[in-house]
This record gives structure tokens, sequence and C-alpha cells, in this order.
């Protein structure tokens, strides 16, 4: 199974950054050692109260534990590609890809959070939900072929390289390349470089808990990583995933591969002890997001499985309880924490964790000692090679 982590960024207290990058860099080498895969960074802005004081620009993040660690990847989770220009990202991605000698995993996702998004482009607001996921879609194509193409051009909805009507006046460049501009100086197509290291890009990963979004990406080649949901639910992303997958590559894919599941957990001394630490939190946590859905997607109706319906217990019962028995976190001792990662991967093909600990109020000292808790006593009963990694080196 691989495993990657995303580090504590200490939500709900504003604190120093150059404490929260000791933090950070701290829980990254204890899962280097562990051989976990990927270090992944997620994107937020404008935390004035700290609740989601994570890294504004997880591309600056990744470059900076990429620096300081040899082995372990660095990941984007995710760069949200509407609020971003597309030829920067493409940039900056690839020099990290050259910087880091290809360890760079390149995650990227529309985004939900329309209090931020609209700051930065007018065409990224929320509110239309559709024309964002087409401003995406481009800029992600934009993106690929910058990386790849040698005379890149682009015409579409949004984005359009190059800009017409520049004509060259510098002489230095003469002759003209005619793969670059018209007879008459125009300029009619790009070198966007660095290219990347890997080739013929980083693998591309998307974020989402959308089974179409899953067939894009099964078509693409391309990899997903969601948000923990029941099995149902999980099984009906996958599907269509392995399915368009197996079309793309001609051969049959095993299900789990290519796909990551971005789990919340807690390793405890005892379930006893890891109840009683992480329930407060959990109970904040998923109070704050449902708030955060007008639609009221992420009530707890919207965390049932497929055909199931809502009980009493469920209802007048608090967030812990109701996610923990479905899995949606994984919160107990050792060898809870061992069975219902086993569980996740005989009921659904599991193969890849992206494990976090955002816990507000929970001391830093017992996020640490759970990450150790896991990497001494979870880990080793899966070893930490992927079904992708184990195909690769066969």
């Amino acid at each position: 199974m691989r495993f990657d982590l995303i580090a504590n960024f200490s939500p709900g207290e504003t604190i120093p950054w150059t404490l929260a990058l000791e933090m950070i860099r701290e829980q990254t080498g204890l899962c280097e050692q562990a051989g976990f895969t990927t270090s992944w960074f997620t994107e937020h802005h404008f935390a004035h109260n700290g609740y989601m004081n994570a890294p504004p620009n997880p591309i600056q993040m990744a470059t900076h534990i990429a620096a300081r660690f040899d082995r372990i990847r660095v990941g984007t989770c995710p760069i949200v590609l509407p609020d971003w220009h597309p030829l920067r990202v493409a940039e900056d991605v690839a020099m990290l890809d050259n910087m880091s000698l290809g360890r760079v995993d390149f995650g990227v996702a529309k985004g939900i959070n329309e209090r931020s998004t609209i700051q930065f482009n007018p065409d990224a607001d929320r509110r239309d939900n559709s024309r964002v996921m087409r401003l995406f879609l481009e800029s992600l194509e934009v993106i690929e072929k910058a990386w790849t193409d040698e005379a890149f051009t682009h015409h579409g909805e949004f984005w359009q390289f190059p800009i017409p009507g520049w004509r060259e006046t510098n002489r230095f460049f003469e002759p003209l390349d005619p793969r670059y501009h018209a007879p008459d100086g125009e300029y009619t197509a790009m070198y966007v470089h660095p290219r990347p290291y890997q080739n013929p890009h980083p693998p591309v990963w998307l974020m989402s808990n959308a089974p179409p979004t899953f067939a894009i990406a099964g078509a693409k080649g391309q990899g997903v990583i969601s948000m923990s949901s029941a099995p149902k639910r999980t099984l009906a992303c996958w599907e269509p995933y392995r399915d368009a997958l197996s079309k793309r590559d001609g051969r049959a894919v095993q299900l789990g591969e290519g796909v990551g599941v971005c789990t919340p957990f807690y390793v405890g001394t005892s379930q006893e002890e890891a109840e009683a630490t992480i329930r407060p939190a959990i109970n904040a946590y998923y109070e704050f997001l449902g708030g955060s859905r007008p639609a009221g997607e992420w009530t707890k109706h919207g965390y049932l499985d497929i055909g199931e319906t809502m009980t009493a217990m469920d209802e007048n019962g608090d967030w812990f309880d109701f996610l923990n028995r479905r899995g949606i976190i994984v919160v107990g001792s050792a060898e809870y924490v061992t069975e219902r990662f086993a569980e996740k991967r005989e009921t659904t093909g599991l193969d890849h964790l992206v494990l976090m600990q955002q816990y507000t109020g929970v001391p830093y000292a017992k996020i640490l000692a759970s990450w150790d808790r896991l990497c001494e006593h979870v880990v080793p009963h899966f070893g930490t090679r992927s079904i992708a990694q184990e195909r690769q080196n066969a």
C-alpha cells in the first residue's frame, strides 16, 4: 500500500510560520524514514481566524521541503487552477521538477471556497460551477500542452496563446524562426521553458469525489485523490475510473490502481485515549465544513453511503461516531487503525492512503506521537509500495 501524508498545519490557531514550517519538516522527516511516497501541500488563503492556516502557495511549500529531503516526493494537493495563470503554473512546477530531480506529483482541483477564489480571478466565481469547471479543465490542458509542445499555441474559451498582434522587432532574433514567427514577425507560437525533468511531465492528479471527474481522469491517464467516503460511494467513483483507464491503456487495470484516498486518522495509546483526544476536534471540523456548503451536501446526509438511510442514532449522535463507524475517519488504537485500513483494502481495493491530522485544539506533541505510532505499528503491516509501483518494477 502506498502511504502519503499531508502534514499538520495547526488549524484553528494563528502561529508563526517559522513554527508551522518546523512542524511540517518534522512530520515529513518521520514519514520519509518510514518509506512514505509523497508529502502533499494544500492551498488556502485569507485565514484571519487561523482555522485554515495552510500554505497559500503549495508550489513554494513543496520547493522548501524538496530542498531539505532526499527521497520523499512532494505534491500539490491541490493547486486551485482557476485562481492561477496556467503558464505560470507550467513554468513553476517544471522548475520544481528539475530542482527536485523528478520528485513532483502535480495535484490540481477547481476549488470550493467562493470567498477566496473570486479575489484572484472573477472568472473563477464558484457560484457558476459549470463555467469554473470549464476554466479548470482548459487551464489544465494549457499546462500539459505547454510542457510537451515544442511550438505551443492555444485558442480556448478563456485563454489564447500567444496573444495576437505582437511583432518581434529585436534584431537579435533574426533570422526569425518560422516555428514561432510569421514572415511579418508576428509571434505565432511559444516555447515554454524549462521542460519538466520527468518524461513527459510530472504525474497529474485530480482532486475530486465526483464520478464524472474520475471517468475524465481515467480516459486521460491521470490519477485521482478523493476525500474519504463510504464504501459504495468510493466504488461508484473507482469503477468508472478503472474502466476508462483500462480502455485507454488496453489492459485490465486493477481496482484501486491510480486512485488515492485522503483520510483523517489518529493512532492513540488506546482506543479510549484516541477517541477522547480527537472527538472534540472532529465534531468542530465537520460542523465547520457543513456550514461552508449552502446546498447542504456536507451535512451528515451527504456522507451516507449509496442506499443508506439516516438512523436515529446517526441523527442524534455526534459527528465523530457517525464518521468513525463508517471508516470515513480512522481513529483508535494501533490495532484498530490497522484493522480498518485492512478492511478498506479488502472491500474496495484501497491501495493508496493520503493521511492527515488537521485537528483543532489537539496538542502538537500528540499529533507527532500519533505519526510515530502509525509508522512503527501500522505501516509495517502493509508495506509502502502500491500496485502501480510494483507493476513498474516487475
